[in-house]
């Protein structure tokens, strides 16, 4: 089981899968952000829309988790 774990990982890397931002990283990160300049915009590509938008109210490290996603991971659920 160890090494099928390991085999997964290895694969995730190769595909370059690893390098995502997890929602729950993102809920927890920037989480007052999101109520404070996106109240109601809904979830997804909006969220993260409106959170671009406003890129330069965010918190420190609201700011820093949207750096990563726009120099190219993407948001996973996990």
């Amino acid at each position: 089981m160890r090494r099928l774990g390991w085999i997964a990982g290895l694969t995730l890397l190769a595909t370059g899968q690893v390098m995502a931002v997890s929602v729950w990283e993102l809920s927890r990160v920037c989480g007052d952000d999101a109520k404070a300049y996106c109240d109601g915009v809904g979830y997804g590509d909006a969220m993260q829309a409106c959170l671009d938008q406003n890129y330069r109210s965010l918190s420190d490290g609201c700011q820093a988790i949207m750096d990563r996603i726009r120099a190219g991971e993407g948001v996973s659920l996990f």
